[in-house]
């Protein structure tokens, strides 16, 4: 397979999105300054800082010399209009994302070069996260980190090179995947999801990947392209998996009228009956699931905090229905 064609312009743009993160910011740029970087590979950092108020431009500054770094601001508030400042920004042939609060592996970089490489014809790729949790970790979480991967942004789906699979939920995740830049262009990132001051929602990178998807574009995981992702003490709390699953529910309720339908949730579809004008069957699953999570915390065991959680996501897809009428 022939190695990616050196024109002498950028071949890889990594874009890491951020705000007020200056210290997770500084371990994630010490780890990219670490990559061992192929001979003859060409790739720049843009750094997008998405109204920071703390340090972070002399975080980025203190870089200059180690790293090809591009800081650029991005002054509407929000994840999907960071992500879209950077793809305009970059002048790789391929993006590479990551988050400002990982540690990149030294052959991370080399990985993505690599399966490029080897597969021209894929649109999008993605690789495992580790988990870091940075002690004091509850009983509860470690007990159920298995449960709780997905919300932790954990993804390992083996050793080998597979076929992402969106409709299997086969598909990287936002804190490590990478997009050919002509399919990134032809797919930005919706503002009305993705976190931010004015809004509770996720999903924007998985609704790109899946209208690359649908477009024809196929996506390969590269075992080897690894990021470990670190969760501090202070993130380890059901308040904050409550407000995670708030806005997985307040997610899956605007994709219920705006996205794809592989994304719709049967319990998310609008029913004919309306309590406070919310769908009535969301009333019924959100006290259901609350009502069960207090009898079973009762007699011990972990089973309270899956129904636990599902109150959440539904009192989550409430609030969208409320906000909407």
């Amino acid at each position: 397979m022939a190695p990616l064609e050196d024109t002498g312009t950028v071949q890889i743009s990594v874009i890491i999105c951020t705000r007020n993160r200056a210290k997770q910011l500084r371990h994630v740029l010490e780890s990219a300054a670490a990559m061992e970087v192929p001979t003859g590979l060409t790739w720049e950092l843009v750094l997008v800082d998405n109204g920071s108020t703390d340090h972070t431009p002399e975080v980025a500054q203190s870089f200059a010399g180690r790293l090809p770094i591009l800081r650029v601001t991005e002054d509407e508030p929000g994840l999907s209009n960071a992500r879209n400042r950077g793809v305009s920004e970059a002048g790789g042939d391929y993006i590479c994302w990551t988050d400002d609060d990982v540690l990149i592996d030294p052959q991370w970089l080399a990985a993505y070069a690599r399966a490029f490489d080897r597969h021209p014809e894929a649109g999008y790729f993605g690789g495992p996260i580790d988990l870091v949790l940075e002690p004091p970790t509850p009983t509860w979480l470690r007990d159920n980190r298995a449960a709780l991967g997905a919300m932790l942004a954990e993804r390992q789906l083996g050793d080998v090179p597979i076929r992402f699979d969106p409709q299997a939920d086969l598909i990287p995740y936002g804190a490590n995947y990478a997009v050919r830049t002509k399919e990134q262009r032809a797919h930005r990132y919706d503002p009305n999801l993705g976190v931010s001051p004015t809004q509770h929602r996720l999903g924007e990178e998985t609704t790109v990947i899946a209208a690359i998807n649908d477009a024809g574009s196929k996506g390969w995981w590269v075992p080897d392209a690894r990021v470990r992702h670190i969760i501090p003490a202070e993130r380890q709390t059901l308040r904050h998996f409550l407000d995670y699953q708030h806005s997985a529910g307040e997610t899956a309720a605007y994709l219920a009228e705006h996205g794809p339908a592989s994304f719709v949730r049967r319990s998310m579809r609008v029913s004919s009956w309306n309590f406070r004008r919310v769908p009535v069957h969301l009333w019924l699953l959100m006290m259901g699931h609350l009502t069960l999570s207090r009898i079973l915390r009762l007699f011990g065991g972990s089973s309270w905090l899956h129904h636990f959680l599902q109150y959440g996501f539904f009192r989550g897809a409430i609030r969208y229905w409320q906000n909407q009428n």
